[in-house]
Order: structure tokens, then sequence, then C-alpha cells
């Protein structure tokens, strides 16, 4: 397997050069800023609600750059299979991935405090957390330039629950960066393909499901089952814009500085499209007979505070020294 995937990237690495030496300007006279054109992927697809924003991220960079920096947004997994993607990235076969933490945190544990931050990107960037992380990217020879994504995992279920205990040997459409928390809560987590969870919730083979964010289930039609949303939103959207470092190293100073400068501003205005595109979503939830319902206070606390002890407990073991700075620059003040 090994083997077939080595041979997968270096047939990806051929093909990337060949575009490149295509699509890419040389560098101008020395000292001059490069012109360039960068190889990018997502592990969603390019026409995908969740990606929406992404396009004006490429735009604007374009223009921070003058047009000296372009990113050719090849397509998502039809281009290379998610779980490739990172090492992709990584080894230079593309150069710019829009990937979350998950494809990538065995190999720095550290990062799941992305998940665990209860910051805005912009305090993030403001209070040393973005620098933080821009750190730990370089050991993995990664820049890390932002986040692309906002919003909240939740709860959608068949039946509304009292308490926490409801929802104990409870079959729920689970992912593998939920295991730890679902444990904790005595889910009976179910890792099903996307394409067979509409009729795995017809059947009663789960309950319900895990969903970052409002939109999605509807247009996939699994609100005809789980038409009760658990409003009680834990961690944030993990997803993040991430840059081989060697090319990034190649771009001038000057153009850096504009890019970073550029994702900060585009940070802003992603967030409020999604938070604005949720709060539509939910009108239309509604009109459907979806409901968005609380646990009694007690059981939200117990709730919450097993979603994020379950992960700093994990993070306590992984990175011993970064927890407690890690914990002070995620936390919100009162």
């Amino acid at each position: 397997m090994r083997k077939i995937k080595m041979y997968r990237l270096i047939i990806l690495m051929l093909l990337v050069v060949l575009l490149s030496a295509c699509g890419s300007g040389g560098a101008s006279e020395k000292g001059k800023s490069k012109t360039m054109t960068l190889n990018a992927v997502s592990f969603l697809p390019k026409d995908h609600p969740l990606t929406a924003t992404l396009h004006d991220w490429i735009e604007s960079v374009e223009e921070a750059t003058e047009g000296r920096v372009k990113v050719n947004w090849r397509g998502g997994a039809d281009v290379i299979p998610i779980g490739e993607q990172f090492e992709a990235m990584n080894s230079g076969v593309i150069d710019v991935n829009f990937t979350y933490i998950g494809q990538y945190q065995s190999l720095a544990p550290e990062t799941l405090s992305i998940a665990l931050s209860q910051l805005t990107p912009w305090e993030e960037r403001e209070n040393g957390f973005y620098d933080l992380m821009v750190e730990r990217h370089e050991k993995m020879n990664v820049m890390y330039l932002g986040r692309w994504l906002t919003g909240s995992p939740r709860l959608w279920l068949n039946s509304p629950i009292d308490s926490v205990d409801d929802l104990k040997k409870l079959p729920v459409r689970s992912a593998p960066n939920y295991n730890r928390f679902f444990e904790n809560l005595g889910i009976a987590s179910a890792m099903i393909d996307p394409s067979e969870v509409y009729t795995s919730l017809q059947t009663g083979v789960v309950k319900g499901f895990v969903y970052g964010g409002f939109n999605g289930p509807r247009k996939d039609g699994w609100t005809d089952s789980s038409k009760y949303i658990l409003d009680h939103p834990f961690w944030t959207q993990n997803c993040t814009i991430l840059m081989n470092d060697d090319k990034w190293n190649e771009i001038s100073a000057e153009d850096q500085e504009a890019i970073l400068k550029a994702t900060a501003a585009y940070e802003k205005e992603m967030v409020d499209y999604y938070t604005e595109l949720d709060k539509e979503e939910i009108a239309e939830l509604e009109k459907i007979g979806v409901e968005l319902f609380k646990l009694p206070k007690s059981e939200e606390e117990k709730f919450l505070d097993l979603a994020y002890d379950s992960e700093w407990a994990f993070l306590d073991k992984e990175v011993p020294d970064l927890v407690d700075e890690l914990k002070t620059l995620t936390t919100k003040k009162e």
C-alpha cells in the first residue's frame, strides 16, 4: 500500500511540475518580487456550499500581491484523495491545501487546540495563539495561513432528549475526531459513508448524527428523520489554509506580508458570511419542522464540560508542556 501511495505521489508531482511549467511565471530581477502560480487542492469539492468563500480568499491573494501570486485551485478529492492531500502538500506535490486538522493532527497533536478555541480568528491573531500555531506548523514544513470556515458541531437527533444520560448507547453517525468525547457520553459511534447516512437514518441503524454548522443536512435529506437539533454547540470548525513552507519562502517578504494581511481581512468576512448563512438555513429548517432545543442548565454544563475535558485530557498526555499555554490562549476571558 505504501508503494502504491508513493507511486501516486510521484506521478502527481510530475503532473504538477509540467502544469506549473506551463502556468507559472519565473523570478524577475534579483531583489524584485517573484511571480508564481500556486497549485491548491481541498478536501471538499470546489462547488460545495462550505467552500464558497475560498474563491474570495484566492481573489484577495491575487489582489493583495498585484497579480504576482496566483492560486490555481485544481479541485478536491477528484484530484488527490483526501487522505493523501496533506502529504502531497507537505512534500511539494501541491502548494496549498484547504484542509482540516484531522488530516494531520497525529503529527502535531497541539493543533487540536484550534478546534477547542473559544476565540474568533482575529482574537487569535491578537493574543499570540495564531503565532504559536504558525510556529508549531513550521515544524512540519508547513506554513499555517489561517482559517477558512466557522461554526460549531451539534448533535442532530431523531428524538429529543432530557439529559446527557439519554445519549448512552444511542447509535449516532460520527467521525473519528469525536471518539473521545462520544465515548465519555456513552454514545455508540457509527462511521458511515455520507452516501449511506440517509438510509441509515431512515432504517434506524443510527438515531442521529453530528454535524459542523447548519448547512448540508436539509439538502441531503437527513432532516427527514432527524428533526431535533441539540443546540449546545461545542468546539469550533478546524478548517485550515496550509502552504508548503519551502514554497512560502519563495515568495518575497513584501508579498508574504500582503498575503497575511489579506487572509486576516478575509477571515472576518468569512465569519460574517457563514454566520448569515446559518441564520438563513435555520429559518429554512424551522419551515420544515426541525426544532432546536436545549437541555436544563445543569445538563448543558455537564455536556459541555465533557466535550472540552475529554480533549484537554488527551492533550495533557500528548503535549503536557504546552497545555497550560494553549488553554490560556484559547479560553474566552470573562
